[in-house]
C-alpha cells in the first residue's frame, strides 16, 4: 500500500502545476502586429508593445519619430499572465532588433490574481533578457478607467489598475527600467477619454503620443540610435 501512495503522489503534483498554467480566456481575443519599413535598416527600430491603448497612440508616435526611427507595434488582448503571451512577444523579438522597447500590459486578464500578474511580468523580463538584451526598455504605466458615459467618475476597476501599477513599479525600479507615467498623464483629464471610459479621444491620443515620443527619443539618444 505504501508503494501505491508513493507512485500516485507525483502525478497529483504534476496535475496541479498544469492547471495553474491554464490561460483564462476572454470572449474575444486578438493580436495586431505592425512593422513599418520592415525592409529598411538605416534607422533604429522602436517597438511599442501594449493593447488597444498603444495601438491608439501609435500613429502619433510614428509621426513624431519620422526620420529618426522606424516603428513597430505589438498590440494584444493577452494578459502578461497568459502562459502563451511570451510566444506572441517572440514573434517580433526573434526576427527584429530594437533599439528601444516601450511596453505596457495591464488592462486585460482581470481573472488573473495580482500574484499571477507579478509572475507574468517577471517572465516577460526574462524574455527580454534572452531575446532583446541590447534594447533600452521603457515601462508605460497602465492608464486609468472611467465610468462609461460618465467620465467625471473613476471606474472601480481603476483600483486594480493602481495595484498592478504598484507591482510593475517595484519590478521596474529593481531593474533600473524607467517608467513613462501614462496613468498620471490621463488621470486629471476626463476629456482625454472616449465615451467607453477605457479608450481615448483624439486629444488623449495626441497627448499620449507626444509623451511616448519624447521618452523614446531621449532613450534613442542614450543608445546612440543602435538597432536595425
Amino acid at each position: 500500500m505504501r508503494h501505491f501512495v508513493t507512485a500516485l503522489f507525483p502525478v497529483i503534483i504534476l496535475t496541479q502545476v498544469v492547471l495553474a498554467e491554464e490561460p483564462i480566456r476572454e470572449r474575444i481575443e486578438w493580436a495586431d502586429i505592425w512593422i513599418t519599413d520592415a525592409d529598411k535598416t538605416d534607422l533604429p527600430r522602436v517597438l511599442l508593445m501594449g493593447d488597444s491603448i498603444s495601438k491608439g497612440y501609435f500613429a502619433e508616435v510614428e509621426k513624431a519619430l519620422a526620420g529618426k526611427a522606424y516603428c513597430a507595434r505589438l498590440a494584444t488582448s493577452k494578459c502578461v499572465s497568459d502562459p502563451w503571451f511570451a510566444d506572441e512577444v517572440q514573434l517580433l523579438l526573434k526576427p527584429y532588433r530594437f533599439a528601444v522597447i516601450h511596453f505596457n500590459n495591464g488592462l486585460h486578464g482581470w481573472g488573473y490574481t495580482e500574484d499571477q500578474y507579478r509572475d507574468g511580468l517577471l517572465r516577460l523580463m526574462e524574455t527580454f533578457e534572452k531575446q532583446a538584451a541590447g534594447a533600452k526598455l521603457i515601462w508605460a504605466a497602465t492608464t486609468p478607467v472611467r465610468e462609461a458615459n460618465n467620465l467625471s467618475r473613476a471606474s472601480e476597476r481603476t483600483e486594480r489598475v493602481k495595484a498592478r501599477n504598484r507591482i510593475a513599479a517595484a519590478i521596474m525600479q529593481e531593474r533600473g527600467i524607467p517608467t513613462n507615467d501614462l496613468f498620471g498623464l490621463a488621470e486629471p483629464h476626463p476629456e482625454f477619454f472616449s465615451s467607453d471610459g477605457v479608450h481615448f479621444s483624439g486629444k488623449g491620443k495626441e497627448a499620449q503620443g507626444a509623451a511616448v515620443a519624447a521618452v523614446v527619443l531621449k532613450c534613442l539618444g542614450a543608445t546612440g540610435g543602435r538597432g536595425e
